[in-house]
């Protein structure tokens, strides 16, 4: 028995690839007998111009040719068509490139990758006075030579044309094929409109007839390769098959049997040479090709099948099947494509180790296969006497198949398991021996047929019984249908009961932990006191009374006055002013701008001239400054009717955003204020809460405001206080209100809290309009950096209102507009259309947060990127990868996973990154599988097969591998991080990478270490997107360093055990003690309090953000920048900013360091395990040699590094990706469903918040007011701060 075939096609099959399954000229052939120019730029359809594309993981000509052509050569491409070969050499092998083509509209395509692009018919161009002066490297005629009349002309040209040490690079189609030499023997000689008879085909070649042409042409072949293709794949198929066996067994055994096409390399020589001598002969095959299609409980699919090719004339074989690790229950086999017959002897299920599960033999049980099984275009007979032990198929037409009746349990079983196979082990002989045959197995046919309609007579008269029978049964199908409903019920009241039980010991635990909670016992005291007060002051516990429904209003006729208080910023008012007045409203208004005594004399200007050509707008201007709320104040009381909309100067509105901010004001009896969304607007900020927010990518005013519309159409939630960037004050509130406080609010801050508090007091609502959306480009904040005035404000408003900052407290921590922000995300995601991906990570933030926001902000325009971390309590939540977004939504995996899942597949989630497993459980590892989508995996570390995830041993310290994928400081029997022992859990997480579509790794030293772990894994070395891999960095220039001046060293990043800390202050310590002339500077902190100064060399400058580290490289102007990392770091993102910078740097030989400063001048590589002795002794040496005199050192030598095709994230990253189809039964995403799905403060969260709640009512009392005054802002800070983490 032969070993099974494995399910890739043999290498007479796959060189040629799929995509090109037949021969097409690469450009227009050349009409004869045309010398003017209307020949040339006929259209694209009469030429037979094709569009092609090479990628460097297709073997097809073009590609071999471009695989021949040097590193940054000069090319002509001679029938250049549509520039497929310009554009390729361009972009992976800096190649300049001329081109000549016949037609006019194949140039356009072609010219923006090529130097020039000749129009013009080779049969009649002048070539070396048309590319006079210029002499290539290479000289590329592909799929040309067979359309010329008068190649030799071209040969002589191209012999002037060539440089000295140029080559000429051929492809023609061999005339010699197996496939077109069988047409030829049934007597026929067929043009096509593609392939080997190409009606547009002048010349034919074999092997010996081109190397003899081009011999006679004085030129000599160096090499000559091919592209084979397999006759199932050709346009002879059909005439191979019909050839009698041993014919077809002689043309296979000859030479270039299967070559399709011949690529060539050629040198102009002295003389005619002999030709090159015939291919060698080799056994070459016949194909067919088997497909195994997984069912489910929804049938089958194309998407989930199987592909193997056999042998034709073959007389035993094996076929392997390997299933994918998902649900399988029904399997059906194609056994061939096209008629003919098998010799089937029998059918295997095995597991993983290889074990039999399930099992079909042809000799124990021929009947069984078929007797109960659908089939189609299959006869089958018992086993024959000339093959005893096999089941002879007739296969009568072109599509046969039969279902295989492998009982589902073993079947679900080993897919579930993995590494399970199925084996077909059959037998077919030459194609022509079933014609012979064929008549003495064809009548088998019609006995079946004969039975067929014997079957349906009696099927017929079982028909009439079983419809007397129906009758009898409706009545007890009614009842049975009854105790189904029952019985369902009681499984839904079942599991409702699980649930809530599950709840209410989830929540019993709560509790349980709130009040065991530090925190908790901590202001048990505080809460009895405010119990004791209340009681004194007889304040009652009982709930507020459920809200009343709204009862909306008819809006009033009279206008309504929009007021813009002006005082600076020419730009923003002009953009403000303007907007309003195009604003396609319904509602009447005033648009009242008031000049607040601008210093700006183009302000005044511009607002006068503007009000003169628009009777819209009323100009005020104030003689005197009198500050925002006296102005307003102002503008309020020019009616005693009008209701007022509150506009700074620095927004921008669009569409009907004021019908809908009135509308809202009226949807109730007494609401005071109206405040719409915006990106600087505290709590009404989006898309993230209480901050600063850019617009979002893509995004106008207008589109986003058309969006809000569209999403949250009358959505309000009330608010303890409007803001004041757009407010709208109904008159009926103003007038029992009053108008802003000038007494206690002064020029501003404070005053639109204050009137909203005052509103409250007498009954008066304050509402966050959700559909409409007013930019302010401003920015105002909730935080603790404020200003005196602001500072002020906020104790005048305490003092005023002791409940406010206890009431803004309880509304930011319920956040009642979340779900409608995150119903807008969701819109946002919808509209885009683009792929979305999905990264898992750790929630530990770092450089692996840092790459996952990179990716998705450098492939912005091509995908949307989502992540995946976990949280507390075993749940995972999911967010936007941009920094500047706020959707997050949390899932409990124990009973929302399924819910997880329906999100997923609803907003469109169509590939799965794994960038980091820390913290997840097995559920989040089979998200590909249950969603059907495939996965890659990036290594930013060695947690795949190292618990500890750096290499590191218990003395923070590389410990080393003892084997490829086995660390010295994880032993075999060590518990995992799972489950089970570390053994098994390094082998499930081998399977999730090999099962990867891609592995990416950010070094060369990662592959080489993650190859070893899994190497069946597709691993890819690919940097990080921080620095542009084509854009060059600059080179350090140090300055000699003056007499006495000590070298500053820089070490950059927060510094833990294993990133050198302690080496860092050992070698401080040192160079102290030594009075060395160095001086260490910690940008960063390190992970424990570092001795410096005096005691120690070393200067601490704390934290920073990643984007101020460039700046802050600048304002220190370190001599050289040191990592003294103990362990093999994958990539370095501080590196990359010292690179950046132009620094030089000393790395460590371990981990990535040493490849990415290989061949920079300026950097040295060193020994990781040095002590802090040893680098002073080092650094001294460096400043006395090397910085003192600003001489030059050696440039490290790259390591060797195995050389692959480039690939990039840009171009390759989402190649075929296109956005997941929706589901069939669509989850509607809107702020009720949302809802459910918010993060949840865990218990010390919870606990915390209460006690910030109960510091900021005690601060509002008149008796501790005073107290907290006298407490240092910073300390307040520090504790305010500390109960928000």
């Amino acid at each position: 028995m032969n070993p099974p075939l494995s399910q890739e096609l043999p290498p007479a099959c796959y060189k040629f690839h799929p995509r090109a399954s037949r021969l097409r000229p690469r450009r227009p052939s050349p009409i004869p007998g045309t010398g003017d120019n209307s020949g040339m730029t006929q259209s694209i359809e009469d030429l037979h111009v094709y569009l092609r594309s090479i990628r460097s993981d297709e073997r097809t000509s073009l590609s071999v040719l471009a695989g021949m052509v040097p590193e940054g050569a000069s090319v002509l491409d001679l029938g250049c068509g549509s520039g497929a070969l310009g554009q390729y050499l361009a972009q992976t092998r800096r190649c300049t490139s001329d081109g000549v083509t016949l037609s006019e509209a194949e140039a356009a395509h072609a010219r923006p990758h090529y130097r020039s692009v000749e129009v013009a018919d080779l049969e009649e161009a002048d070539l070396p006075r048309m590319f006079a002066g210029r002499r290539y490297d290479a000289i590329v005629c592909a799929d040309v030579l067979e359309h010329l009349r008068r190649p030799e002309q071209v040969l002589a040209a191209c012999r002037e044309l060539l440089a000295p040490e140029g080559r000429l690079l051929i492809s023609v189609p061999n005339a010699g094929y197996s496939g077109l030499i069988a047409e030829l023997l049934h007597g026929e000689f067929l043009y096509r409109d593609e392939g080997l008879l190409d009606r547009t085909h002048l010349r034919f070649f074999t092997r010996r007839s081109l190397t003899r042409f081009m011999a006679e042409q004085r030129w000599h072949i160096d090499t000559l390769d091919t592209i084979e293709r397999a006759l199932p794949e050709s346009e002879f198929r059909i005439a191979f098959d019909r050839l009698p066996p041993a014919v077809a067994r002689h043309l296979l055994a000859g030479p270039d049997a299967l070559t399709y096409q011949f690529i060539g390399s050629a040198r102009p020589v002295a003389q005619a040479e002999p030709p090159m001598p015939d291919g060698t002969a080799w056994p070459g095959e016949a194909l067919f090709t088997a497909q195994l299609y997984l069912g489910h409980a929804d049938g089958y699919d194309e998407k989930r099948k199987l592909t193997c090719t056999g042998t034709i004339g073959q007389a035993r074989q094996t076929l392997r099947f390997t299933l994918p690790q998902e649900p399988v229950t029904q399997l059906r086999l194609d056994p061939a494509d096209r008629p003919g017959f098998l010799h089937l002897y029998s059918l295997t299920l095995r597991g993983a180790d290889g074990s039999v599960r399930w099992r079909w033999e042809a000799n124990t049980s021929p009947a069984s296969l078929f007797s109960g099984a659908a089939h189609n275009q299959i006869v089958w007979q018992a086993p024959l006497p000339s093959v005893s032990d096999a089941l002879l198929l007739l296969l009568t037409g072109d599509d046969p198949w039969f279902s295989i009746p492998v009982p589902s349990d073993p079947l679900l079983d080993c897919a579930q398991a993995g590494g399970a196979a199925f084996d077909v082990e059959l037998g077919w002989p030459m194609s022509a021996d079933y014609v012979m045959l064929s008549g003495t197995v064809k009548p088998l046919q019609d006995r079946i047929l004969s039975l067929e309609r014997a079957h349906a007579d009696v099927r017929e008269q079982l028909a009439s019984a079983q419809t007397q029978l129906e009758h009898t049964d409706t009545s007890l199908s009614a009842s049975q249908a009854q105790n189904q409903e029952l019985l369902q019920h009681r499984h839904e009241l079942t599991h409702a009961h699980t649930r809530l039980q599950a709840e209410y010991e989830q929540l019993a635990q709560h509790l349980q932990a709130i009040e065991s909670s530090t925190v908790f016992r901590a202001t048990r005291p505080l809460v009895h006191a405010k119990m004791r007060i209340d009681r004194i002051l007889g304040r009652g516990s009982a709930k507020a009374p459920a809200a009343p429904p709204a009862q909306p209003l008819t809006a009033p006729d009279h206008p309504v006055d929009v007021i813009v208080p002006v005082y600076r910023g020419l730009a923003d008012t002009r953009l403000c002013i303007n907007s309003v007045l195009a604003a396609p409203v319904r509602t009447p208004y005033r648009l009242v701008v008031i000049n607040d005594c601008s210093p700006e004399p183009e302000v005044t200007a511009w607002l006068r001239e503007r009000a003169a050509q628009d009777e819209r707008i009323t100009l005020l201007e104030n003689e005197q400054n009198l500050g925002f709320v006296g102005t307003v104040n102002r503008g309020m009381q020019l009616s005693a009717d009008n209701d007022v909309l509150l506009l700074n100067s620095d927004t921008e509105v669009a569409n009907d955003w004021l019908d809908r901010i009135r509308s809202a004001a009226y949807g109730d009896q007494r609401i005071a204020s109206v405040t719409p969304l915006s990106t600087n607007a505290t709590i009404c900020s989006y898309p993230r809460f209480c901050e600063d927010n850019p617009l979002p990518a893509g995004y106008d005013t207008a589109r986003l405001d058309a969006l809000c519309a569209r999403t949250n159409p009358g959505a309000v939630v009330d608010v303890p206080t409007g803001v004041g960037f757009c407010m709208y004050i109904r008159r009926d509130s103003l007038r029992q209100v009053g108008l802003f406080d000038t007494e206690n609010f002064g020029k501003g801050y404070g005053e639109e809290n204050d009137f909203c508090q005052r509103a409250a007091s007498k009954g008066w609502r304050n509402l966050h309009l959700l559909d409409t959306f007013v930019l302010h480009t401003g920015g105002v904040s909730f935080g603790d950096s404020k200003s005196p005035r602001e500072r002020a404000a906020m104790e005048t408003l305490a003092r005023l209102h002791p409940r406010y900052a206890r009431d803004v407290h309880a509304f930011v921590q319920a956040d009642p507009a979340r779900p409608y922000r995150l119903a807008l995300d969701i819109a946002r995601m919808a509209e885009a259309r683009l792929p979305v991906v999905l990264a898992v990570l750790h929630n530990r933030g770092g450089g692996t947060e840092r790459h996952v926001r990179e990716l998705a902000e450098h492939l912005a325009d091509q995908a949307q990127f989502l992540t995946l971390t976990p949280a507390p309590g075993h749940c995972v939540s999911l967010r936007m990868a941009a920094a500047t977004e706020g959707f997050e939504l949390s899932f409990r995996l124990e009973n929302q996973f399924d819910d997880l899942l329906r999100i997923l597949r609803q907003l469109g989630v169509c590939h799965v990154h794994y960038h980091h497993l820390l913290g997840h459980g097995q559920q989040v590892r089979e998200l590909p599988a249950l969603l059907g989508v495939p996965y890659d995996f990036t290594a930013h570390d060695y947690y795949s097969y190292c618990t500890h995830i750096t290499l590191t041993g218990s003395d923070n310290r590389y410990a080393g591998e003892t084997a490829p994928g086995q660390c010295a400081c994880c032993t075999p029997g060590m518990p995992a991080p799972l489950e089970g022992t570390v053994a098994s859990w390094r082998g499930a997480n081998a399977r999730l990478l090999t099962q990867a579509r891609h592995v990416f790794t950010p070094s060369h030293d990662t592959e080489r270490r993650i190859a070893a772990f899994a190497p069946a894994a597709r691993v890819l070395a690919v940097p990080h997107t921080d620095m542009a891999a084509d854009t060059l960095q600059p080179e350090p220039v140090p300055h000699p360093l003056p007499e006495g001046r000590p070298l500053k060293i820089a070490v950059l990043g927060a510094l833990s055990a294993i990133k050198g800390a302690d080496v860092l202050e050992a070698a401080a310590l040192e160079a102290a003690r030594q009075q060395a002339p160095l001086e260490f500077h910690l940008l960063g902190y390190g992970y424990r309090h570092l001795q410096t100064q005096p005691r120690a060399r070393l200067t601490v400058h704390g934290a920073y953000q990643d984007e101020d580290l460039p700046g802050l490289l600048a304002w220190l102007q370190p001599d050289i920048v040191w990592f003294p990392a103990l362990w093999p770091e994958t990539y370095s993102y501080t590196l990359s900013a010292a690179l950046q910078a132009g620094l030089p740097v000393a790395v460590p030989d371990i981990g990535a360091f040493a490849e990415r400063v290989a061949g920079r001048p300026w950097s040295w590589i060193n020994p990781w395990d040095q002590t802090g002795a040893q680098w002073v002794e080092y650094f001294t040496r460096l400043r006395n040699e090397q910085f003192a005199s600003a001489l030059a050192p050696d440039v490290p030598v790259a390591p060797p590094a195995q050389p692959r095709a480039p690939w990039h994230y840009r171009h390759d990253y989402l190649a075929g990706a296109h956005p997941a189809p929706p589901p069939a039964t669509p989850l509607i995403l809107d702020h009720a469903t949302l809802a459910h799905y918010q993060p949840q403060p865990a218990a010390g969260a919870a606990a915390r918040s209460g006690m910030l709640s109960a510091l900021a009512y005690l601060r509002s009392l008149p008796l501790l007011r005073g107290v907290a005054r006298t407490i240092p802002p910073h300390w307040q800070r520090r504790v305010k701060n500390w109960l928000k983490a």
